[in-house]
């Protein structure tokens, strides 16, 4: 399975990074504008994710908007 994982809070991010590589590969982002720049890459390249983990309160994007962002794509 392949995951995309948006978390702004280190202590956050590392636990369910951790967390969630027990269920296949996961990249990590800190923003929703990298979540969506990443989940647009992966679409790019045939490979998109199974799961996609946002957080709801981060910086440049929040996960409501990346959600739209990743939606808007797909």
């Amino acid at each position: 399975m392949k995951i995309l994982l948006a978390e702004d809070d280190f202590v956050t991010r590392k636990f369910m990074s951790n967390f969630l590589s027990k269920y296949g590969e996961c990249d990590v982002t800190v923003d929703g504008l990298e979540a969506v720049d990443a989940f647009t890459m992966a679409l790019d390249a045939d490979d998109g994710y199974d799961l996609v983990c946002l957080d709801i309160m981060m910086p440049v994007m929040d996960g409501y908007q990346a959600l739209m962002g990743i939606r808007n794509l797909e």
